[in-house]
């Protein structure tokens, strides 16, 4: 052995061994949780779900304001707009204020509605879920909802639904529709899978920061204590002379043999847990830019189409709408007419094309994605059928891969290293990644969900190893849980007698 590589070593166990006896519990909580959440996500309220469940809207019956009408009533200035039905009427829902909240307008006399109370949301449920409400609670926030995402949807109320799957619905006050969804198994496995896997009580993870800072600098130690076992264990092996696995005794023979068997695993996880905390802002934003947003949507334009007359062209072409949402593209409002299965784009300004439209024509897209970052040279555009290694769906035969990662989309590649993905058919800017966000989808996405192309495209495969390298992890830490127990205890000072 090398002159020095003794105290070395040393220091490396004595680090190692400590940082083992305060991290064990942990570890073991994140290989067990890990494995539960994999299987079941967090609860979240799809769009094909929701869209499903929400009414038609009226094929005729009275003339409708158009958003920026509705919202010039009521002194408001909005950044979306959705028609939707509320008790039978059409209404326009309003993002609107600061910070953002969404806001309901009458769509045919332009009259506010009011924020929900218990009974009416326990009506909007029933509505949608075609059950009978057995209890309504308000609340700013719990466990299912404190993601920082349904912020302009609160305050809510959690309505209790019959039944022996033990639903329960949130509906926005404001808003005045549901927002989200839980099942009673939902909940139990989540209890014991994303809930602990992500450090993500209420009491915490309503302070984003505090929940931020308290992942980050639990997981830089435990990145510490995989390395430097892995470090030792490869020690063992090729550096000791006098044999491969020096250890006699049960628990650490098995420790250092699961730690061989499971120890790279464990340190790709816990660093790509880290990464996906994007620590010290090493990752820049996935979505766009707010100069690409701005160029992307172009001059204000001022939808002149009635809803009512969109919804009578949707109609001839065989679609129920059960959602309208207002959109500006290249200097146009368009209306996005939808329902569960099914979209039709058409033009509501006097200077847009005229006819519905399955996705946005080539010649309004081709020039406004060319001049999407006039700073830049010429973007490479590229039509893509398929996913690609940054654009892509874990599960792209289920309904929400339609919503969230649909098929065809326009790339486009900058020779700087930005990438943006835009879907004609939404008139959404749906992803951006630059050279930091490569890494992070190498980092985190790769190292901590096994999402590469080869895996992927074997489901059975990343499964099986996903699986497998957590119960190798899970036995590890189970390991390091007794030798962190005996240490405790060896270490108490004997009782005098």
């Amino acid at each position: 052995m090398a002159r020095g590589a003794g105290p070395v070593k040393a220091a490396l166990v004595w680090l190692h061994k400590w940082l083992g006896v305060t991290l064990a519990l942990l570890f073991l909580m994140w290989f067990l949780s890990g494995l539960v959440l994999y299987f079941v996500p967090f609860p979240n309220l799809g769009q094909a779900e929701r869209l499903a469940a929400l009414p038609e809207l009226p094929a005729s019956g009275p003339a409708l304001m158009t958003a920026q009408e509705a919202a010039s009533r009521n002194g408001l200035r909005f950044s979306e707009a959705r028609l939707g039905m509320l008790d039978g009427r059409p209404v326009w829902r309003l993002l609107a204020g600061s910070p953002a909240v969404w806001t309901v307008v009458d769509a045919v006399d332009a009259s506010r509605v009011a924020p929900l109370d218990a009974a009416h949301a326990r009506t909007v449920a029933e509505a949608f879920s075609g059950r009978h409400a057995v209890g309504a609670e308000p609340i700013d926030r719990d466990q299912w909802t404190v993601p920082q995402g349904l912020n302009p949807y609160r305050p809510l109320f959690k309505i209790a639904l019959d039944g022996d799957d033990g639903l329960e619905l949130y509906v926005s006050a404001g808003a005045a529709e549901v927002v989200r969804d839980t099942r009673r198994a939902e909940r139990f496995w989540n209890w014991v899978g994303a809930v602990p896997h992500w450090i993500y009580p209420t009491v915490l993870r309503q302070f984003p920061l505090a929940w931020n800072r308290t992942v980050v600098w639990l997981s830089i130690p435990g990145v510490v204590l995989a390395a430097s076992g892995l470090a030792l264990g490869v020690w063992q092996l090729f550096l000791n002379r006098s044999r491969w696995i020096p250890y006699r005794k049960f628990w650490m023979r098995w420790h250092h043999i699961a730690g061989l068997a499971a120890g790279v695993v464990t340190l790709s996880w816990i660093f790509s847990g880290l990464m996906s905390m994007n620590p010290f802002d090493v990752f820049s934003p996935r979505g766009a830019t707010a100069a690409e947003r701005g160029a992307w949507a172009g001059a204000p334009a001022v939808a002149t189409l009635r809803p009512d007359e969109a919804l009578a062209v949707a109609r001839g072409h065989g679609l129920a709408a059960r959602e309208l949402e207002l959109l500006q593209v290249g200097g146009h409002a368009w209306y996005r007419l939808r329902d569960a299965e099914d979209s039709w784009l058409l033009p509501a300004d006097a200077n847009a094309p005229a006819e519905a439209v399955r996705a946005l024509p080539d010649a309004l897209l081709q020039p406004l994605m060319s001049s999407l970052r006039p700073r830049a040279r010429t973007p490479q555009i590229e039509r893509l059928s398929a996913y690609d290694d940054l654009y892509y769906s874990r599960d792209p035969q289920s309904a929400e891969a339609r919503f969230n990662r649909p098929l065809p989309v326009w790339r486009l590649a900058w020779p700087d290293g930005v990438t943006i993905y835009a879907d004609p058919a939404s008139a959404r800017l749906l992803l951006r990644v630059d050279d930091s966000g490569r890494w992070q989808r190498l980092f985190y996405n790769g190292l901590h969900s096994f999402d590469f192309a080869p895996l992927m495209a074997r489901p059975w495969l990343r499964h099986l190893l996903v699986v497998g390298f957590s119960l190798l992890g899970t036995a590890l830490c189970l390991t390091s849980c007794v030798i962190a127990w005996r240490v405790l205890v060896s270490a108490k000072p004997a009782k005098r007698r």
